[in-house]
Formats: C-alpha cells, sequence, structure tokens
C-alpha cells in the first residue's frame, strides 16, 4: 500500500479492541470514525497487523461497523463489571461461526493455526479480531474504560498490579494531569 492514512496509535493492548477504537473519541458529539470506507477498513486491517491485501466489498464493510459496535458495547459493559446484552454476544458469535467458514489450517511452526486467506474477503479482516475478542473476553478483568474526559475507549490493563488507567498515558493521561493541575492553580 503506496500511502497509509493517518489512523490513531494502537493504544488498545489487543487487535479488538484496536478496532473498537478507531472511533475518537468514543464519547460526545464531534466523533471522528477512521473507517469511513471499504478501502480504509482494508488500510487499516494492514496498520493494525491484522490481515493484507483484503478487497472489502460493501457489504463486508457494513458486517465489519456492526461488529465493531457490538464488540464495543460488549467491552463497555465488562469493564464497567456489567453483563453485556444478549444480541450483541450472539452478533458477535454469528460473526465468528461465519468468519470460520472461511478458515483453513495453515502451519504455524510445528503447529497448525486457523487462518483466513486473503481473498475470503472481510473474514480475512474479522477472524483475528473475533478470535482477539474471544481471547481478551476470557480475561475481563483486565478490560478498562478509559476515564479521559470526552475518551471512551477500551482496552487491555496488563500492568503487573491491573491499576492501568488510561487508553494512552500520551494523550488522556497527560490532558487529565493538565486539567488537574490547572484546576489546582486556579483554586
Amino acid at each position: 500500500m503506496s500511502h497509509m492514512p493517518d489512523f490513531p496509535k494502537l493504544h488498545g493492548g489487543a487487535p479488538a479492541l484496536n478496532f473498537v477504537d478507531s472511533v475518537d473519541p468514543r464519547i460526545g458529539d464531534d466523533v471522528e470514525d477512521f473507517l469511513p470506507t471499504p478501502a480504509s477498513l482494508a488500510a487499516w486491517a494492514e496498520y493494525a497487523g491484522v490481515a493484507r491485501d483484503v478487497r472489502v466489498t460493501a457489504a463486508g464493510f457494513r458486517r465489519a461497523l456492526d461488529l465493531r459496535e457490538a464488540l464495543y458495547r460488549v467491552f463497555l459493559a465488562v469493564a464497567r463489571g456489567e453483563r453485556p446484552a444478549q444480541g450483541d454476544l450472539a452478533h458477535v458469535h454469528d460473526e465468528h461461526v461465519q468468519a470460520f467458514a472461511s478458515a483453513r489450517l495453515a502451519a504455524d511452526g510445528d503447529a497448525q493455526r486457523y487462518v483466513v486467506p486473503a481473498d475470503a474477503g472481510v473474514d480475512a479482516i474479522l477472524w483475528p479480531l473475533l478470535e482477539s475478542a474471544r481471547e481478551v473476553l476470557a480475561t475481563p478483568h483486565r478490560v478498562k474504560e478509559c476515564p479521559g474526559e470526552g475518551c471512551g475507549w477500551v482496552f487491555l490493563d496488563m500492568s503487573r498490579n491491573g491499576t492501568r488507567r488510561w487508553c494512552s498515558m500520551g494523550s488522556c493521561g497527560s490532558r487529565e494531569k493538565m486539567r488537574r493541575y490547572r484546576a489546582r492553580v486556579r483554586g
């Protein structure tokens, strides 16, 4: 790919979380969706190291965005200690089954793993994202919601003591520290 669009940094800690964080911010009216077209989804998949050379159709693009929003609601519920909506879980499950239908066993060193070839279209992008989501949901206590004002991103807290607060210390964490500092100086 000759020119890679400007995508947000990958602070989610897992491909599925990076995918749902492709809307910035998640809270408020002034949001930017970094995946406005099928081509942008294919470019993001390459940028994120999920899949390469995938041709995404309009129907596949709609599937991916619907899945992104269902995954976001699932991860957000988990981060808040709530039970995800059954409809969202069913949607994620159905997409996993559909993507798996395109999967083939391939050698990975001495082992075998399921992969979806690029010529399978959007399933080549969705399969690794859904596998990532499955892995993330196996450790639900590690899923957090960024408390940054107007952020709403979700991320995987892999810190030793489980106390990571921000999706990114360089963005949300710094803004929050500056906000607190200015409040102290004014007060």
